[in-house]
């Protein structure tokens, strides 16, 4: 979760100067500025109060509902933060939790290279600015034995203008994996918006 973006969204929805939303989370207006400023991580405190707020339906925003979506979704499915290299998973599905481990960042991920490599050219194509509409991919995990997937990126935007990419994941057979690798240099197709 990136912590910093997390209050600055909050205090946004609030309409709250740091001092006023500092004294609803229970702490200092100085712990709230290093923390929204990516200085500082919220205690285990500050987190439950955090996580309580970001929570509440009266002031929970569509992207809130959106990440609440993933977390409780039967499906293989995540969302990671682009404005980092590391590519944080902000959050996921338990059942793509069961699959890969609570790894913080795609990085942090045994065999996440393929994915990775996806990304970095979406991005690179223009999928942080509304360029790209969608792609479809395909990956080999670290299993033992590897399993087969077919994962849909999805851009989406926050409240607050950072982009996200939504990724979707389908086992496949080994056959479809290296006839999708085949048929598409890198196993990537992207779907781009065309200018009017």
């Amino acid at each position: 979760m990136d912590w910093a973006r997390t209050v600055r969204s909050l205090r946004q929805r609030l309409r709250l100067k740091q001092g006023a939303f500092a004294q609803m989370v229970g702490t200092s207006q100085t712990t709230v500025s290093r923390i929204e400023g990516g200085l500082a991580d919220p205690t285990p405190e500050i987190i439950a109060a955090l996580e309580k707020l970001r929570k509440n339906p009266a002031i929970r925003s569509t992207f809130d509902d959106f990440v609440a979506s993933i977390e409780h979704s039967p499906y293989h499915c995540l969302l990671l933060d682009t404005d980092n290299e590391t590519l944080p998973i902000e959050t996921m599905s338990e059942p793509m939790r069961a699959r890969i481990g609570d790894a913080r960042a795609l990085a942090n991920v045994r065999s996440g290279e393929e994915v990775t490599q996806h990304i970095t050219a979406l991005i690179d194509r223009g999928f942080s600015n509304g360029r790209i509409e969608s792609a479809v991919g395909s990956w080999k995990d670290a299993g033992n034995p590897p399993q087969f997937w077919q994962v849909v990126y999805s851009p989406m935007r926050d409240g607050i203008g950072s982009w996200y990419v939504y990724a979707t994941l389908t086992q496949i057979s080994e056959t479809e994996y290296e006839a999708h690798r085949g048929e598409h240099d890198g196993g990537l197709i992207i779907t781009s918006y065309t200018p009017d």
